[in-house]
Order: structure tokens, then C-alpha cells, then sequence
């Protein structure tokens, strides 16, 4: 199986994870305790992440990253989202603000963002030490789901459908059409619908812009990939769209995925 063929499957898993009534029953309950976010993406080809991880941005804003493994092997991250462990002061955002004019943002796009600044939670650090204790547990948990599902699906995919993903990430960045698809797949509209469904746990729309996330956030990893551009380049028709989309699947702007990307590398380097 190729390093592609890997991030894929893993990508699928934690799709399926995140669907599960398992992980909405206990990351619903999560967020009404501590009203943090909490996302589960796929684990990258290649990372690493043996514990737990906490990174902080020039605004001392805090995030943390849990890894979820199935035996040795990580294939997925639980993700908490920005929380502030201190109430916000005037100048917080200063240092972020200067940040975007240095890479050229408009001030809307800075209003934007400063807007979702002051919309973080606020949490005393001993209870945000209390509910990484609980991700922890439930990233346990979650290992032994993500084996179960393994083997559950072990079963041979339908061939539309593994013909169908092919087709998607092969053709990301275009507009991508239902009906174009599965005449791609050679299956009539109705058929294709039920059987991606029921395959996949999700509709085509919602997997075509997952994916599209994960392939952008693999882009904002690269220092001057401007979000408006990657944006477009993997098939969002507009910069609002892709932030909202980006938002929902991620549980934080794609600025904010950046910057706790870019904290966790500096983390990295001075360790």
C-alpha cells in the first residue's frame, strides 16, 4: 500500500470514528463541561506524537493535541481548539495582528480574525489539566473503537465507491459534481447516493469537503501558502465557504490551525 493509499485509509477511519455515536455521545458531553471544542482528525503520513501535546500561540492562547492509537500504530488526533488559560487584555491580539499585516492580510480578514480571538473560551489551568486527563482516558477508548471498526471493515468496499474516492482525490481541486461522479463510476445517481452513504457513513458533499480540508491543511503547513490561495487550490469556490467548512470539520480557523502548527514545530526544534 502506498504512503497515499495509507493517509487515506486513516483519513476514512477517523471519519468514521468521529461519526461514531461512541465519540458525538462523549465529545457532546465534553464540550457542555468545559466548553472547549473538540475535534478528531487523521493522523499525517509520517507523524509522530508519542503524548500528549500542548502548544501555546504568541497570545498565550493554549491547544492541545491527543494521540489516539490503535495497538503502537497512531492513526488519528484528538484536537481541543484555542482555549485561554488567562482572560484576554487589550493588547492580546497585538502580536497576532501584526503578524497578518506582515503577510499582507486586508483588515477585513484581520477584523476576522480578531473577532474569533475574543470568542475563545477562558479556563483556570487546573481544569484544563482535569479535562486532558479525560481526553486521555477517552483517546484510550477510542483506540479500541478505531480496532473494532478495523476489523468490521475488513470486508471488500464497493467497487463504485472505491472508484468514487479515487475519482475525488484525483479531482479535488475542480468543481466536483454528484452526477459527474457517478457516471464516472458507471452507476445511475439514485444507486451511487445509497451505496456511498451506506460505504462511507456520510454524504458526498460532506466527504468531498473533508477532504479538502485535510488536503489544505497539509498546505498550510508550508510558510508561504497564503490561505486565500490554498483555499481555491483545493476546490472551494470562495475564502467564506472554506473558513466555515475548515471551522466545522476542524473546530478552529485555518489561521488558527497554522499558527498551533508553527507553535508545535518551535516546541519541536527547542526540545
Amino acid at each position: 500500500m502506498t504512503p497515499a493509499s495509507h493517509q487515506h485509509s486513516r483519513i476514512h477511519l477517523a471519519e468514521k470514528l468521529s461519526r461514531s455515536e461512541f465519540f458525538q455521545t462523549y465529545s457532546s458531553a465534553y464540550q457542555k463541561l468545559t466548553n472547549l471544542p473538540l475535534s478528531l482528525e487523521a493522523a499525517r503520513e509520517g507523524a509522530e506524537l508519542m503524548n500528549s501535546e500542548t502548544t501555546y500561540s504568541l497570545t498565550g492562547v493554549a491547544s492541545t493535541r491527543v494521540p489516539v492509537r490503535v495497538g503502537k500504530t497512531l492513526v488519528a488526533v484528538l484536537n481541543t481548539g484555542g482555549v485561554r488559560l488567562a482572560p484576554a487584555d487589550a493588547k492580546a491580539f497585538t502580536p497576532v495582528a501584526k503578524a497578518l499585516l506582515e503577510g499582507n492580510y486586508s483588515a477585513r480578514e484581520i477584523q476576522a480574525e480578531r473577532d474569533a480571538f475574543h470568542e475563545l473560551p477562558t479556563m483556570a489551568p487546573d481544569r484544563y489539566e482535569a479535562a486532558l486527563a479525560m481526553l486521555k482516558t477517552f483517546a484510550f477508548q477510542l483506540g479500541e473503537t478505531a480496532h473494532r471498526l478495523l476489523f468490521a471493515s475488513a470486508q471488500t468496499e464497493p467497487e463504485p465507491v472505491r472508484q468514487a474516492k479515487a475519482y475525488i482525490m484525483q479531482h479535488l481541486a475542480e468543481p466536483m459534481l454528484l452526477e459527474t461522479v457517478a457516471r464516472e463510476v458507471h452507476v445511475s445517481l439514485f444507486h451511487f447516493c445509497k451505496v456511498f452513504k451506506r460505504a462511507t457513513g456520510t454524504t458526498f458533499t460532506d466527504y468531498v469537503n473533508r477532504a479538502r480540508v485535510e488536503k489544505a491543511k497539509r498546505m498550510l503547513m508550508r510558510p508561504d501558502a497564503r490561505i486565500t490561495e490554498v483555499a481555491y487550490d483545493v476546490g472551494f469556490q470562495s475564502l467564506s465557504h472554506f473558513n466555515r467548512s475548515f471551522r466545522r470539520i476542524a473546530s478552529e480557523s485555518p489561521t488558527e490551525f497554522r499558527a498551533r502548527m508553527k507553535s508545535s514545530r518551535g516546541t519541536a526544534l527547542a526540545a
